[in-house]
């Protein structure tokens, strides 16, 4: 048991590695796609009412009015709260979580921010819905990976370890094809989750 413990932090710091350089990458062109797309004088996360900030009202079944960007507000603010009083935007940027960037290309920001503005980071005819899945799927396995749960199944069960981290070096480079060029181009482009477990077989039947 204690083998198969040491062997998913091993397994735990690969999916760090994959996911830490495609959530910079995301929340660097996101910030580019946004900034070039709003008029103003300040940042767009602090000035006046843009669209990550300003209320968007959406009634479900039960005809209860909900702010979808309630909860940003709610993180831009306390961010805000937190930093030193000669913070720059850029760290803000940095100290924003990847749930948050995830949450900027559901269905609600659909008119306001992936129409305008986030579309233009991903290659022409990229679905938003399906951008949405996958990036969403990569910040849960690396939300496992941070929070040491483990993140294996038992043979012949179904885990999305290797498969979100994948994805998360496939969309770096769509992001990012110099540094991904760089990083990963020595190992033909293969994830380091995957290069991990070629080198280091795990301890007992499991798949990842």
């Amino acid at each position: 048991m204690l083998d198969l413990y040491l062997w998913n932090i091993g397994l735990a710091q690969s999916v760090l590695r994959d996911a830490s350089f495609f959530e910079v990458a995301l929340r660097n062109a996101y910030d580019r796609a946004i900034t070039a797309a709003l008029d103003g004088d300040g940042h767009w996360l602090f000035d006046g009412s843009p669209p990550v900030r300003r209320p968007i009202l959406r009634t479900y079944r039960r005809r209860q009015a909900n702010d979808a960007n309630r909860i940003n507000r709610d993180v831009i603010d306390h961010l805000r709260a937190g930093l030193r009083g000669n913070a720059t935007s850029d760290d803000a940027i940095s100290n924003l979580t990847l749930g948050f960037w995830a949450h900027m290309t559901d269905r609600n920001h659909e008119r306001d921010l992936w129409i305008p503005a986030l579309h233009k980071v991903w290659p022409k005819g990229t679905s938003r819905s399906d951008i949405n899945n996958r990036i969403s799927e990569i910040n849960i396995v690396r939300n496992r990976a941070a929070h040491h749960e483990h993140l294996f199944a038992p043979a012949g069960s179904v885990c999305s370890t290797l498969e979100s981290c994948q994805e998360a070096v496939l969309l770096f480079s769509q992001l990012e094809p110099e540094a991904y060029g760089y990083i990963y181009g020595n190992n033909d482009g293969e994830c380091s989750v995957s290069e991990f477990a070629g080198n280091n077989p795990a301890p007992c039947s499991i798949v990842i």
